[in-house]
């Protein structure tokens, strides 16, 4: 909006500076009377108008604002209110004059126009966002006076806000109602009816109920039950899923992370502690499994593995995502409002979100993922104690494999002085050739020790893109497979002493099976002679034996860019891989022999490069890399020369001879094979390819490497954060493009905000670590207040801030600003105590109020907003179906452990709404009555009985959850199998107790409700139970039916008519209020 006087031209910079100001705060002031004798209050009242209606064109964002006005800061301000104009623009019916501007589509109520000229009136003074200011070290707490009704420090700050509005408090829950209530806040399960006698008991007998009352507090918040239900909400915010979104949304393996927030939650690991964990446990002195594992939330975020996709750009997607989730999850602020310019609203620049990027953006990490279930790289193994000791055990045993290899060494170069005195070098050949290409030859012609392509049953070849006589191109040839599985190819009879050459295209190559894969206890040895006719600076494939498309590959490969070598073996590139770079570039456009040699040992000084025979200077690219490097995939898998699935082929150049060995060869074998003389004898020759003990000690240091590879690959691996050595440079990107300019200008460092405290200290360390060490300051005004507000909510359904993921300008106010500051004082204080907040809350007066409403308080809050009455609202989709569970007497309680597949309706929805998804394969057995916390979460198709109760997706951070209110609820509390199923297991219960239908009735519906059917309910239901037991008792075959939906079988002893009524009642009261509502 602009505050401009578009018709008179004489303003100066467009601001009436003729106003007669004294007059106009004048005329404001005989309109303040409705703000009230304590004033306007600018944080409350004030700040939320100009945020809504002025802050777009005149806030923090220096792109948009317009007029050079910025009215979110005093001294922005200042001027233009003091003149008057900012009082006569939005006073103005003038629709060229009035503000906001008619085109914004916003416009000012009477009501708000009236509080922006009284604050104008009362000198417009502004005050700091009340979320911005730092935590106050301590907050007074109301004098009691006697009142009987505070029962924790909290009741006072709202017993004080009750009678600042006229309001009281409820009465006292009853007791079942209460223990309803706090047994699913704390556990997310109904009590028994047997634990609710008992507990009515106990009150019934003591003199002191209020220890009775704390006593089921603690045995709740000490219950397995806790981390379950508490995890709920944390997983919504760190987008946990059991698949990685988009196109594929193939599952993985993060279910360790949940099992360590459940493990994090149930040992009450401080609330600091348990962010720093996450945000940069592996930064940790000496971090601990459980602290690398805990940064698994950073890697939560959906990964792409579409045809196609820009690695860079999905990198940069990935690092914007653990932004926003900080953002929300840990300050309650829209950071990513910040990407592409500076926030509309809150003090927040570009500049700001890109230093806070720096500090996730460098760790060692591909943008998307193959097509395989592999775990995105850098990971971390998770064995259990059998597999970790059999890791020890195959580490041992490499280790003595190791040193026997030395010794078979030593003692064989004892006996090489009387091998070489007896040896005719002319007569050595580099043992171990496994595959010979020629093109200087006829190709179906055969020659002694060369294999050419009609030799190998399998070998495929072409199209060929050209042969090359020298530099003059001869006809095109192609591949024809005969009859035999040989391949012929006609050949142009040329001069015996042309050179000739496959010309390579980029885009076909040669290929064949005959050579087994590479991996990482295999040595071998590629030799390929070779003409870089031009010089490309972007990465072409020579040579590769690897698996996988476009979005990844595992295996080996041997590149050049820039005409410089690389030669790479990996699982996931870049952070599980070993892999040098030739520190020179080879020659263009001449003949070269180059060769990669690779000796098994898993590490980067085990990869030689060689141009000509000779050794070539490498530096390394990575060097560390954990499981196998050749994991089966449905593309690739032969080893190929010139050519990849949707990479870039060697393009242009002239590929002659090709041969693969299963052994790493020595310098003297390559100087051989470049034509350079003959073998010299050496020792290293010698041993490797003469002795018979070395050779043998060779093939069983293989084995035991082998060994250790598989003791690897059947661990758990879970993607986890890991600093890269050397930082990478984070800059601005202008509108978040991938792909912007950078320059030194746009280079940022790690930091926070500027313009919002508390800034980043300058001796605090300058990673993730230091981060969260700043995050977790106990003064910092955001981390605790957006804390203690979330766990409030879990009490009371919303939060004293009800706007959870948005603690900034556009943000609500607190409703009780006293006591949310108190709350986060106090819960810093105690050492970020979660139990002990959800104690003080649980036994807290506000929270055992009544929850019932009469008509004068429901005109009064009706949304509770100020707790004159206990919480009452529908549970969330987890809390539905394990209550169902748990009545049904079927409730699996094993914890943690890979995710489950329950009943899901329609077939196989994973591949009705996905062809390229994986089939969804139902459990069976005990497995289909798991929690709901270990359901399998897939992104692109959840769960319908849980988006059904408004779940989220996962797909991005939700610390918010809707609540609607659907037919289409009904109808899967009715007909989803999972709850007629627990309606007829729950029925079975009811029948099996002693007493009439009347009474097996309501035993059953206080196992669903938690508290007795009145006189109506009973009759209701009971009534309801008969004259389905009449009709199921004409209708034996639907009562067959009924009873056959779910895995589970009905008893043979009960009477199908009975027990198809039974369940008929049971799903009605499943489907009421008194059954899905905490009250």
């Amino acid at each position: 909006m602009l505050f401009v006087n578009q018709n008179d031209e004489t303003t100066p910079a467009g601001w009436g500076r003729g106003w007669r100001t004294a007059g106009w705060l004048a005329m404001f002031a005989l309109l303040c009377v409705s703000a009230g004798a304590e004033g306007v209050a600018f944080d409350a009242q004030v700040r939320p108008i100009l945020s809504d209606k002025c802050y777009f064109c005149h806030g923090p964002d220096s792109e948009t604002r317009e007029a050079g006005l910025r009215l979110d800061l005093a001294e922005g301000a200042h001027d233009a209110i003091a003149s008057g104009e900012v009082a006569r623009r939005i006073a103005s019916d003038d629709p060229a004059e009035r503000m906001p501007p008619p085109q914004s589509k916003l416009e000012l109520t009477q009501e708000e126009k009236t509080l922006l000229q009284s604050w104008i009136a009362e000198g417009a003074p502004y005050e700091e966002h009340w979320a911005f200011r730092p935590l106050p070290p301590t907050v007074a707490v109301q004098a009691s006076n006697g009142d009987a009704w505070p029962k924790q420090t909290l009741d006072r700050f709202v017993r004080d806000s009750l009678k600042r509005r006229g309001l009281s408090p409820s009465a006292e829950a009853s007791p079942e109602r209460w223990l309803r209530r706090v047994t699913l806040d704390l556990t997310g399960l109904p009590p028994e009816p047997d634990v609710i006698d008992r507990f009515e008991a106990e009150l019934a007998d003591a003199e002191d109920k209020e220890s009775v009352y704390a006593a089921v507090v603690d045995r709740l918040l000490a219950s397995p039950g806790f981390g379950e239900q508490m995890a709920v909400a944390w997983l919504g915010a760190a987008r946990y899923a059991d698949s990685y979104g988009y196109q594929s949304d193939k599952l993985n393996t993060q279910w360790p992370y949940r099992d360590w927030v459940v493990r994090a939650l149930n040992n009450n690991l401080p609330y600091d502690q348990f962010l720093t964990w996450q945000l940069a446990g592996d930064l940790l002195e000496n971090p601990t499994r459980e602290q690398r594992l805990a940064t698994a939330f950073n890697r939560l975020h959906r990964l792409n593995n579409e045809g196609g996709a820009v690695f860079e750009e999905w990198r940069l997607e990935n690092v914007a995502d653990r932004v926003q989730t900080f953002g929300v999850a840990v300050l309650g602020l829209t950071l990513e409002c910040a990407r592409c310019h500076d926030h509309k609203f809150d003090p927040i620049s570009t500049r700001d979100y890109y230093s806070i990027s720096a500090f996730f953006n460098s760790i060692d990490e591909s943008g998307v993922y193959d097509r395989t279930e592999k775990t995105p790289a850098p990971s971390l193994l998770l064995p259990t104690k059998s597999q970790e000791e059999a890791l020890n055990a195959a580490a041992n045993r490499l280790a003595e494999a190791e040193a026997a290899y030395e010794k078979a060494v030593g003692e064989a170069a004892e006996r090489f002085d009387a091998w070489s005195a007896g040896v005719d070098a002319n007569a050595l050949t580099p043992p171990g050739l496994v595959l010979a290409l020629s093109f200087d030859r006829p190709l179906t012609k055969q020659m002694k020790e060369v294999c050419y392509f009609s030799e190998l049953d399998g070998n495929q070849a072409g199209p060929l893109a050209q042969v090359a006589c020298d530099d003059s191109p001869l006809p095109h040839l192609r591949a024809q497979d005969s009859a035999d599985g040989s391949i012929a190819v006609a050949s142009n009879q040329n001069a015996d002493d042309a050179r000739r050459a496959i010309v390579l295209d980029g885009e076909r190559g040669v290929s064949t099976v005959g050579v087994a894969p590479f991996d990482r206890w295999t040595p071998f040895s590629v030799v390929v002679s070779l003409r870089e006719k031009q010089r490309s600076a972007q990465r072409s494939v020579i040579a590769h034996h690897t698996r996988g498309t476009d979005c990844g590959y595992n295996g080996w490969d041997l590149t050049i860019a820039d005409g410089r070598l690389e030669s790479r073996l990996y699982r996931v590139w870049p952070g599980n891989a070993i892999g040098v770079r030739a520190k020179r570039a080879i020659p263009v456009d001449q003949w070269h022999q180059v060769s990669a040699t690779y000796d098994g040992s898993s590490t980067a000084r085990g990869l030689r490069l060689f141009l000509n025979g000779e050794p070539l200077e490498t530096q390394v690219l990575r060097d560390y890399v954990q499981k196998s490097a050749n994991v089966l995939v449905d593309h690739g898998g032969r080893f190929v020369v010139g050519q990849r699935f949707r990479d870039r082929g060697f393009a242009g150049a002239l590929i002659d001879d090709v041969r693969v060995y299963d052994r790493d060869l020595t310098a003297g074998e390559l100087l051989l094979l470049a034509g350079r003389g003959p073998i010299v004898p050496s020792p290293d020759y010698y041993c490797k390819g003469v002795d018979a003990a070395a050779i043998e000690a060779s093939e069983r240091l293989a084995e035991a490497r082998r060994a250790l590879v598989m003791a690897e690959e059947a661990m758990v691996e879970i993607p986890v954060m890991e600093e890269m050595q050397t930082a990478r440079e984070t800059h601005v990107l202008q509108r978040g493009a991938y792909d912007a300019p950078t320059s030194d200008e746009t280079r940022v460092t790690r930091d926070t905000f500027e313009q919002l405290a508390p800034l980043y200290p300058e001796g605090l360390r300058r990673d993730r670590l230091g981060l969260a060490e700043w995050a977790t300051a106990p003064d910092h005004p955001l981390t605790s207040r957006v804390a203690v507000n979330r766990l409030w909510a879990g009490f009371f359904g919303a939060g004293l801030v009800t706007t959870p993921d948005n603690f900034g300008r556009q943000g609500e106010a607190p409703t009780h600003p006293e006591l949310l500051d108190w709350l986060a004082r106090d819960f810093v204080e105690s050492g970020w105590n979660v139990k002990r907040f959800c104690r003080n809350v649980a036994l807290s007066a506000a929270y055992r109020q009544d929850s019932k409403v009469p008509a004068e308080l429901a005109m009064a809050d009706p949304e509770n907003r100020w707790l004159a009455r206990g919480p009452a609202y529908r549970l969330g989709a987890e809390q539905i179906r394990d209550l169902a569970l748990a009545v049904s007497g079927r409730l699996n309680r094993e914890m943690g452990g890979p995710p489950v597949s329950p009943y899901q309706p329609g077939g196989d929805l994973w591949r009705e709404s996905n062809v390229m998804s994986p089939s969804y394969v139902q459990s069976v057995g005990k497995e289909l009555y798991r929690r709901s916390l270990y359901s399998v979460w897939k992104r692109t198709s959840p769960l319908p009985n849980m988006m059904a109760f408004d779940a989220e997706t996962r797909e991005v951070c939700s610390v918010k959850r809707s609540r609607t209110n659907t037919p289409l609820q009904a109808l899967v509390l009715m007909n989803d199998t999972q709850f007629v199923e627990a309606a007829r297991l729950l029925a079975e219960r009811a029948l099996a107790r002693e007493g009439a239908p009347s009474q097996q009735v309501a035993w059953a519906f206080r196992s669903l409700t938690g508290r007795r059917s009145d006189p109506k309910e009973a009759s209701v239901l009971t009534g309801l139970y008969q004259e389905e037991l009449a009709y199921y008792r004409s209708n034996p075959e639907d009562a067959a039916r009924l009873l056959a939906i779910g895995e589970s079988e009905a008893p043979p002893a009960s009477e199908p008519a009975e027990l198809a009524a039974m369940t008929m009642a049971c799903r009605a009261m499943l489907n009421l209020d008194a059954a899905v509502w905490k009250r």
